[in-house]
């Protein structure tokens, strides 16, 4: 059984929303890593670092073995950059996981995202770019690249449930 799920990708590929529908169909926690991050951070980010994001990232370690250790599976975190997805095999190496990283394969979709969407990420450039860099980038161990280019959260959270069942079966 998965111990960690991460949903990965660029901002406007869907994985709060994914996120957020496994938490509810699983019934397991779900840790928004942009949360613990502002409890370090001012709000509007001004005073971001390697430093605090490295404090941050620990904290989230923690966290998730803490879920574990307790007996919680299917721990879902979200909102990590995509070099902490890249680290997760590693870092995580004591764990079951499972990567789901959530790809459009539409620039125009992901910037009519992030135009749209109330809060979050405005900058539409960098994330055509972020999803571009996580597309192409070769998958990790335990990654499996999803198409989320269309605007079905539900058939998405399902395609990752298929790969929590299959990953069961191993």
């Amino acid at each position: 059984m998965t111990d960690l799920l991460v949903i990965a990708g660029s901002p406007g590929s869907g994985k709060t929303t994914v996120g957020e529908l496994l938490h509810t169909k699983l019934a397991s926690p779900y840790i928004d890593f942009g949360c613990i991050r502002e409890f370090h951070l001012d709000r509007e980010w001004k005073t971001e670092s390697l430093q605090e994001e490295q404090m941050s990232f620990e904290n989230l370690v923690y966290i998730v073995e803490n879920y574990v250790r307790h007996g919680w599976k299917n721990v879902i975190v979200t909102d990590l950059k995509d070099f902490r997805v890249v680290q997760t095999p590693e870092v995580f190496s004591r764990l079951n996981f499972l990567i789901a990283t959530l790809v459009v394969d539409n620039d125009d979709e992901i910037a009519h995202r992030i135009r749209t969407r109330n809060d979050g990420w405005k900058d539409v450039e960098g994330a055509v770019k972020w999803n571009k860099h996580v597309r192409d980038r070769r998958p990790v161990n335990g990654e499996y690249k999803i198409d989320n280019s269309h605007r079905d959260p539900r058939a998405t959270a399902d395609a990752i449930l298929g790969l929590l069942d299959k990953e069961e079966r191993r």
